[in-house]
């Protein structure tokens, strides 16, 4: 994906955000601090969660989304601090085609951040992916960036097979 692409697709997305969060988009406190096992990468909680209650009828693609932040380290405030401000990321991404809903999590001992992500479609979630990667790139550790489809899978089955706790 090339920079105009890349620079189209936030436009977009900021131009639908105010009619989202007007009606579609909300913050979900039920899952909030669970914590899973995810994929032999670690225990992470969720601290915050991001629905589109209006996100169409595609076939449902979970991703999941790894990486660390390197300006930041292990530094417990700036962590505190970035888990509060990364919801100002939303109107980024929240608009593109076919996002249904984020997990935000974090392995509170390794302070490696996850993201799990419904999408509706598989081109849908190609998309964030191509998208995403190249900005965690400048923002993380290339090493800990990593990242799975999971096809005709949704969230809420995503969680039940994975380890609770």
């Amino acid at each position: 994906m090339n920079r105009i692409t890349r620079t189209k697709l936030v436009v977009i997305s900021l131009v639908k955000f105010p009619f989202m969060a007007i009606g579609g988009l909300r913050r979900l406190p039920g899952r909030v601090g669970k914590t899973y096992t995810i994929e032999k990468a670690g225990r992470y909680s969720i601290f915050r969660e991001t629905v589109n209650r209006r996100a169409g009828h595609d076939t449902p693609v979970v991703l999941v989304i790894g990486f660390r932040l390197k300006l930041i380290g292990s530094n417990a405030l700036l962590h505190w601090l970035f888990q509060r401000v990364c919801i100002l990321t939303t109107p980024f991404w929240c608009g593109l085609k076919g996002f249904k809903i984020k997990l935000w999590m974090v392995d509170r001992t390794t302070k490696n951040y996850l993201g799990i992500y419904e999408w509706l479609g598989e081109k849908n979630a190609r998309t964030y992916i191509d998208f995403l990667i190249p900005i965690l790139r400048f923002f993380s550790i290339p090493s800990t960036i990593w990242h799975k489809t999971h096809s005709n899978t949704t969230v809420d089955d995503f969680l039940r097979r994975i380890e609770v706790g």
